[in-house]
């Protein structure tokens, strides 16, 4: 099951019952067919903003703020763009960057987060990221930005 279908049944369990434990709230995922581990379960916890507060009898338990958002942590954002970016293009208002197999909705969605100047949207394939502009210089700017963090050998800022 992907991440974002994990976190969408994550929010709809805890948004729908009150869980007082990782262990009660994995096996009522488990019901649901979505086997995770304690750490994975953490980890989602928490990029979801899951809190743990008490509930109306006193007892803690996750709550989801109010709307279930999911937080990006900065450190993974800067990771995904440093490693995974290994190319960027731009002509006109477009900036194609490619990535490894499988990294570029990773990148992408740290591209999104980031709240880069001049970005409209954004679309992710398996390696390469469409990334639409308000303008060229936009676009240029965003592949300096890119180039300045990436780790890639002979990234230059063309």
């Amino acid at each position: 099951m992907s991440r974002s279908r994990r976190l969408a049944r994550l929010a709809e369990l805890l948004g729908g019952r009150r869980f007082s434990s990782q262990e009660e709230l994995a096996r009522a995922l488990a019901r649901a067919g979505v086997t995770v581990t304690q750490a994975t379960l953490s980890r989602d916890l928490r990029s979801l903003g899951v809190g743990k507060r008490p509930g109306p009898d006193g007892r803690p338990v996750y709550e989801l703020p109010a709307p279930a958002s999911e937080s990006f942590d900065r450190e993974r954002q800067l990771l995904d763009l440093r490693s995974f970016v290994n190319e960027i293009r731009v002509t006109r208002n477009l900036a194609i960057v490619r990535t490894p197999p499988g990294h570029a909705n990773g990148v992408a969605r740290a591209i999104d987060l980031a709240n880069f100047d001049g970005i409209v949207g954004s679309v992710a394939g398996d390696d390469t990221v469409l990334v639409v502009m308000h303008d060229l210089s936009a676009a240029r700017r965003l592949k300096r930005r890119l180039d300045d963090l990436s780790v890639r050998p002979g990234a230059s800022a063309k």
